[in-house]
């Protein structure tokens, strides 16, 4: 499987925009905040004219989210033949937070860039990943677009990946069942010498916490990235709050200058996670969430300095 990480929103965006210009049959994608306010990168205009060419087309934005995508932009969109869907399950609480690309089921795109001009320089982490895994996305894309009430009859083929990748989907919402809290408390539970994760929001339910105070007690090296400021006053004063009622000797933060929206684990070189997801309830108990897991080790080596070349540029708080 060919891949390749991205780290900053406006690369991710050149990247995506030039697989969608080149698409020759679909292009789904589903994304929190889709705004038509990038014009240095014309999605819209390209939207509409693959459409028009006949390929099809069809996105899903949060309600929430994309609330600042004006109605004008919306029906160009429509009226070139794009089906487009506003994601509004149950109300206010359950988001789909998900970003997800699939050009032609070959090319596909996870992580947590948005679409939206504020954030072009910031920090982040979006994977474009080729192949089978690609068309694996479809089925993610799929359960989202009957949720906001899509009629198409897409199918997928139930696709064998390989064991060192799979994508990591959390509806919390259909179900009882919380699969990113059983990820991240299995594998922090489990962690033997050192655990990464990246974050721009750190506002961790309590059992995350218990988490990860056990897991340094114990022995392993905890190191959380997060941004010194964040985009939003409340959230940055919550994140200081919970970094403080975290504080524990072997769990240091590293505070970037820069905001970083990045959202990713890395446990013991061994095992990683790149998604959608923050620390904080909305993703662990209402949001509609995606990420990729894998135990490749090019991909983890790559993770793995992505995070050091963050660090370096950041300021380390110890307890």
């Amino acid at each position: 499987m060919k891949y390749k990480f991205y780290t900053v929103s406006f690369n991710a965006w050149d990247a995506m925009l030039g697989a969608i210009k080149l698409a020759e049959k679909s292009i789904y994608w589903e994304c929190y905040i889709l705004l038509d306010d990038t014009p240095t990168h014309n999605f819209f205009d390209i939207l509409k004219e693959k459409a028009r060419q006949g390929v099809v087309v069809k996105i899903i934005a949060d309600a929430i989210g994309s609330f600042w995508l004006g109605s004008s932009a919306v029906n160009d969109l429509r009226a070139a033949g794009v089906e487009i869907l506003f994601f509004n399950h149950r109300g206010w609480f359950n988001r789909n937070h998900k970003k997800i690309l699939i050009i032609d089921e070959k090319i596909g795109f996870i992580g947590g860039v948005n679409i939206a001009k504020a954030h072009r320089h910031w920090l982040d982490l979006h994977l474009k990943v080729e192949g089978l895994i690609a068309r694996a996305l479809l089925r993610s894309f799929i359960k989202s677009y009957k949720i906001s009430g899509g009629k198409d009859n897409l199918v997928h083929q139930k696709i064998r990946l390989h064991r060192k990748i799979r994508i990591l989907d959390h509806l919390p919402f259909l179900s009882k069942s919380r699969s990113l809290r059983k990820f991240y408390i299995e594998h922090i539970n489990n962690a033997k010498d050192n655990i990464l994760i990246a974050t721009p929001y750190f506002v961790p339910h309590l059992w995350l916490i218990k988490a990860l105070k056990n897991a340094a007690r114990r022995g392993v090296k905890i190191e959380i990235i997060m941004p010194k400021e964040t985009d939003h006053r409340i959230i940055t004063w919550l994140n200081r709050l919970f970094v403080y009622l975290v504080g524990e000797k072997g769990i240091d933060f590293y505070f970037s200058s820069k905001m970083i929206h990045a959202k990713a684990l890395l446990v013991d070189d061994q095992e990683g996670l790149v998604g959608s997801n923050n620390i904080d309830a909305a993703s662990f108990e209402f949001n509609s969430e995606s990420g990729l897991v894998f135990k490749r080790k090019d991909m983890l080596k790559d993770l793995k300095n992505i995070f050091e070349a963050w660090k370096k540029e950041s300021i380390r708080s110890s307890y």
